[in-house]
């Protein structure tokens, strides 16, 4: 089984960093979304409720936000 992970925030330097030490890993499946879509809010709550786990890389409102999307 691949876990699914997803970095919200993952164009910032912190972001970047987790997705470069995970990208290898073959027991991971990293999700990822385009820098064009990442303000889509329904893309995102997609990706946030199909990970298993979710790094928020964010800013503290806007982890919030994030964090109020997802339903599972």
């Amino acid at each position: 089984m691949k876990y699914k992970i997803f970095v919200d925030g993952q164009f910032g330097t912190t972001g970047l960093k987790i997705n470069e030490m995970l990208k290898n890993r073959s027991e991971l499946e990293l999700l990822t979304i385009s820098e064009e879509e990442k303000k889509d809010i329904e893309i995102k709550k997609k990706f946030l409720n199909e990970a298993d786990l979710v790094f928020l890389c964010l800013p503290d409102a806007a982890s919030k936000e994030s964090v109020a999307l997802i339903t599972n």
